[in-house]
């Protein structure tokens, strides 16, 4: 396995992991009494999904205009737009910008507006993502390790703080029946289907283009492998690490899991891995989601008219905009209208790849 794939695969896994990826594994392992139950639930709709899109998008060489279009081209430009619009800079976008500026006020004694450290947020974003062809290595080589080393910081603290990873079963834990079921919808509500998509079809592109336009399947099938793997690895630790906290954890609000943890495992010096944590993890995501909507407005919005640099600008400032305004009411909408397209998009993406295949059959067959 090369270097490069192992750097791709870094990167992919940087840009899956965003906050609701922190949040969901430890709320699911403060309500379980079954972690390995648990465990595998998350890992069929939170891991098994994600590389299913994936293989989708790897297996049309990250050309999702294509398979979209499996109903027509209108209902697949349709879908394209209210995807990535609600998605991105009025959804995803924002909240990213939000849990950062959270995760400083929690963790500093600064009191710097929200505007102020939106904006500058919003730099260092559009900083990271100018250079198009540096995106996978800033990620893979800088941000996803830090990243990795700090979650894993976080998990070993069970063993260091003589938790025992098998702790009593919560009074409000969920019925033996609903385990494997409950935890599997936890892994669905991630959505990373949708990232699945647009992400990797985000990082095949960028590899052609670093190839010179040849499609290397080894690397990426590999990178996918990498990524999956640390997914797999880093969500089960969490479960692990919110079973164990359970007592603690008990009636806590999904959004304050991670910094409850934070106080009650790490002293106030170290509450800066929990910055670290989530900082990390949704500039990386942040990332990720820029590069996917400039894309989308360079290529299908203005026709290359106009150039990476100005569509990414558009991008960041609608996010930006959108975090200072405040969306509660409209967030809500937001949550509803994704939730409505995610199962449509893995209909159409399955139908498209199915089609391919029955095609590419009878083909074989005539021949």
């Amino acid at each position: 396995m090369s270097l490069q794939a192992f750097i791709v695969g870094m990167a992919l896994f940087s840009m899956f992991f965003g906050g609701g990826n922190l949040t969901f594994p430890i709320w699911i392992g403060s309500e379980t009494s079954s972690v390995s139950l648990s465990s595998l639930g998350f890992i069929l709709s939170g891991v098994l999904l994600p590389l299913y899109g994936t293989i989708i998008s790897l297996y049309f060489k990250g050309d999702y205009e294509y398979y979209l279009n499996a109903y027509g081209k209108r209902i697949g430009a349709l879908l394209l737009f209210s995807l990535l619009v609600f998605w991105i800079p009025l959804g995803s976008g924002p909240r990213c910008n939000l849990l950062a500026y959270g995760a400083f006020v929690c963790q500093t004694a600064w009191d710097i507006p929200l505007l102020v450290y939106s904006a500058a947020y919003s730099v260092v974003v559009y900083l990271l993502t100018f250079r198009e062809n540096r995106v996978i290595e800033i990620l893979g080589k800088a941000i996803t390790p830090m990243l990795i080393i700090t979650l894993l910081v976080l998990i070993f603290s069970i063993f260091s703080t003589g938790t025992s990873a098998v702790s009593p079963v919560p009074e409000h834990a969920f019925s033996s029946w609903n385990e494997l079921l409950s935890s599997f919808f936890a892994g669905y509500y991630t959505m990373d289907f949708i990232a699945a998509i647009f992400f990797s079809s985000a990082v095949i592109a960028l590899v052609k283009e670093k190839q010179k336009d040849k499609f290397n399947i080894r690397l990426i099938r590999n990178a996918c492998l990498i990524a999956v793997t640390l997914l797999s690895i880093i969500y089960v630790g969490l479960i692990a690490i919110g079973h164990a906290h359970a007592d603690v954890l008990a009636h806590v609000p999904k959004d304050r899991l991670l910094a409850v943890l934070g106080q009650t495992i790490f002293h106030e010096k170290f509450q800066i891995i929990i910055f670290a944590i989530i900082t990390l993890s949704v500039l990386s995501t942040s990332m990720a989601l820029s590069l996917v909507f400039s894309n989308y407005l360079r290529k299908f919005v203005f026709k290359e008219k106009l150039s990476h640099g100005i569509c990414l600008f558009i991008s960041v400032l609608i996010s930006f905009l959108m975090s200072i305004i405040g969306f509660d009411k409209l967030a809500i909408l937001i949550s509803y209208a994704t939730s409505a397209l995610y199962p449509f998009l893995l209909l159409v993406t399955s139908t498209a790849l199915a089609k391919d295949l029955y095609y590419f059959y009878v083909a074989q067959i005539r021949s």
